[in-house]
Formats: structure tokens, sequence, C-alpha cells
């Protein structure tokens, strides 16, 4: 079930946010409990964290969506997206992503979601043409997976909507 993240989320949450395997292609760094709570009331304030349960009540996958401001507010961006490693490879994340795209189709302001995938991380790529996502642009050093670690390099992806 797809839902709007909430304060009772962060137990939840921080163990996906912070896990070895997903937060070097999020947007933040590993950090303890204590300094991200800010940062978790800050994205549950903005109406803009979504998360998603199993049928046990469970958070398996959670995502932050940004919309953009005046001539761009047609756009939204995925600036977040992860699976609990636990309940990985078992449709979740797809389940995730296919329900949040028919949200955005419902509201008529939306005409784009778009997204950044680093270069070489192939599990994203695929998973993101899998759902209807086209490459369209390379941009050069534009993340550092790490704080001390260099800039790679993105592809942006989106989808359009009609």
């Amino acid at each position: 079930m797809l839902r709007l993240g909430t304060e009772n989320d962060f137990d939840a949450l921080y163990p996906i946010y912070m896990h070895p395997t997903v937060n070097p292609y999020l947007n933040f760094e590993i950090m303890s409990k204590e300094e991200f709570l800010p940062l978790f009331h800050e994205l549950t304030k903005s109406g803009t964290l979504y998360v998603y349960e199993n049928d046990d009540g469970q958070v398996v996958a959670t995502g932050i969506l940004c919309r953009l401001e005046r001539r761009c507010s047609h756009v939204v961006r995925l600036t977040t997206f992860g699976t609990n490693p636990n309940f990985q490879r078992k449709g979740f994340g797809t389940r995730f992503m296919r329900e949040l795209v028919e949200e955005l189709r419902k509201d008529k302001r939306t005409k784009r979601l778009e997204l950044y995938v680093v270069v070489g991380n192939e599990i994203a790529l695929n998973f993101y043409h899998k759902l209807g996502f086209q490459v369209e642009g390379y941009l050069r050093k534009s993340f550092a997976p790490m704080k001390e670690s260099p800039p790679t390099d993105d592809l942006m992806m989106a989808m359009i909507f009609h």
C-alpha cells in the first residue's frame, strides 16, 4: 500500500536510508538517528515522503518527490528511492513505483516524472527502463556518492504523461 510518510515511520525508514548498499545512491550522508531526525521531520512536513507497506504493514520501500515550481510546476522529480534490502528483488519496488506513477497521472498538473541514475548502476537503469523511463541526458560530475569521494556522472531519465 502506497501512502504519505508520517513521523511514525522514522524507525522503519532510518535503517533503509542508512543501509550501506542503499545510502550511496541517496542525497544524504550516513548519519546518527539524532542527526537524521531534523531532516526526517522536514521531509514528513513537506508532504513529499512516500512509503510502501507490504500486507503485514512493514515499510518495504520509500521515495521522496519534489515538484518543481513556476513554469516547471508540471515536473515532479523523484529525488530518493530505496527498498529495504530485506525485501529487494520481491517486486515491492516495482509495485511502489507503479502506484506512485498512477497517483501522479491522476494529478492533471503532472506531465513529467524525472530522476537521476548514477552511470554504471545497471540494476537501477534496467529497473527504470522496465517501468517506462527513458534516458534523456548525461550529467557530468553531478553526484558524489560519499562525502569524500569524487563526483560521478549521472543519467537523467524521465517518463512523460500525456
